[in-house]
């Protein structure tokens, strides 16, 4: 179990991204409850089942681990509603990615921003080409937008 320290926030502009290959992404939610999120993803041709545990609005706990894909394919079955998206990799320090959605939450384009520490996530400065912090907001963490209405989503576009 490793901690998890990240904000996110809306694109305002695509940063320069040549020469960066997307990991593709079919996700789906298993539970989503209080704290507690269980979710499943399908990342290019490997297939995962992740448990996070939120601490705080910064802050929380991840269980990751690889699962085969009959697995993937039978919890699916639990949690038909998926996410799709593309995850592109632009730095190491700090971890910078950024989430392109397809299909139903098409148009949304999140930055994600992992730190080693909560000072380090407090004291970060926007890069330019990033809009306003999405971090506490529904459309942030994909268990919470996939509860959200279509216009709810709309609305936090």
């Amino acid at each position: 179990m490793q901690n998890e320290i990240e904000r996110k926030f809306y694109v305002r502009e695509m940063p320069n991204m040549s020469g960066i290959a997307p990991l593709h992404y079919e996700r789906h939610i298993l539970k989503n409850e209080g704290n507690i999120e269980e979710r499943i993803s399908k990342i290019n041709e490997k297939y995962f089942y992740e448990r996070k545990e939120l601490l705080s609005s910064l802050e929380r706990t991840r269980e990751k681990k690889e699962i085969s894909a009959e697995e993937f394919d039978t919890l699916k079955k639990v949690a038909p509603d998926a996410l799709v998206r593309d995850r592109y990799d632009i730095s190491e320090n700090p971890k910078i990615s950024i989430q392109v959605y397809r299909g139903k939450y098409e148009g949304l384009m999140r930055a994600e921003v992992e730190f080693t520490s909560v000072e380090e996530a407090e004291n970060f400065v926007p890069l330019p080409w990033m809009g306003v912090e999405m971090t506490t907001l529904p459309i942030s963490r994909d268990a919470t937008l996939l509860e959200l209405s279509d216009e709810e989503f709309a609305s936090y576009l």
